[in-house]
């Protein structure tokens, strides 16, 4: 394919390489020499140029990232979304509930007469038993704690596990995270103060950068001059009537 491409000038050449670069008409011209102050519109002349632009394409391949892909690597960052690298789940938890210490102690005694039944009818074996006499034993050591709290202090509180419930979990796809990562979408993952920090690239800047590759700004400024120019060509016809200056002139 290369046989087949029009020889560029040396100026011209160098605008494809440093194009290619950044994908910036406007600094590619600059870098590659020509004149700063109509930059913007010969970056965007050559941009457009049908002998130039499968050069450009054809760089662009060489570096395994085609014309195409620079498009839909720009929008991808446009469109980028923290929200979406979470799923949001359901999952059932049971919460801890701050109650009276007295109903606490009644929980525990509560507690402590289901398990005891329930060794009696389940026919535990001697090192179950041994288990379930050891738990036993710690729950009757915390009502123990519990009544000497509640003796000095008459309005102390503390927890039971209330009801099961269902809560909303998001939970970080790391997997989507890390392959828009090496594709570029996302500018750095790292650990955090408070876990893993992950910082987007700005969207506004991509945004921008897509309006320049389809040559937005230019369209508007060429609309902005058309329009200046319709409004320069409107005349001031002077009258021929004479102007009343005073109430004789007055027609009544």
């Amino acid at each position: 394919m290369a046989d087949k491409l029009k020889k560029l000038t040396a100026r011209e050449q160098r605008f494809v390489e440093e194009y290619c670069i950044d994908c910036n008409a406007t600094q590619a011209a600059i870098r590659a020499g020509y004149s700063k102050k109509g930059a913007k519109v010969q970056g965007h002349r050559l941009l457009t140029n049908a002998n130039l632009r499968p050069h450009i394409d054809a760089r662009l391949k060489e570096l395994s990232l085609a014309a195409a892909e620079v498009t839909k690597l720009t929008a991808d960052i446009a469109q980028g979304n923290l929200a979406d690298y979470f799923t949001v789940t359901e999952v059932e938890e049971t919460p801890r509930i701050r109650k009276p210490l007295g109903e606490v102690i009644d929980s525990i005694q509560a507690e402590i007469e289901f398990e005891e039944e329930y060794a009696q009818r389940a026919g535990y074996s001697e090192e179950e038993m041994k288990t379930h006499d050891a738990a036993q034993a710690r729950r009757r050591r915390q009502i123990i704690r519990h009544q000497l709290e509640l003796e000095r202090d008459p309005r102390a509180t503390g927890f039971v596990q209330g009801p099961p419930q269902k809560v909303k979990r998001a939970e970080l796809d790391m997997v989507r995270l890390v392959e828009d990562k090496e594709r570029g979408i996302i500018k750095s993952v790292k650990p955090g103060e408070f876990g893993l920090s992950v910082e987007m690239y700005a969207r506004d800047a991509a945004l921008d950068k897509l309006a320049k590759m389809h040559g937005l700004y230019e369209k508007d400024n060429e609309q902005s001059k058309a329009t200046a120019v319709i409004q320069t060509e409107v005349k001031i016809i002077p009258s021929t009537k004479k102007i009343a200056t005073d109430e004789k002139d007055v027609e009544l």
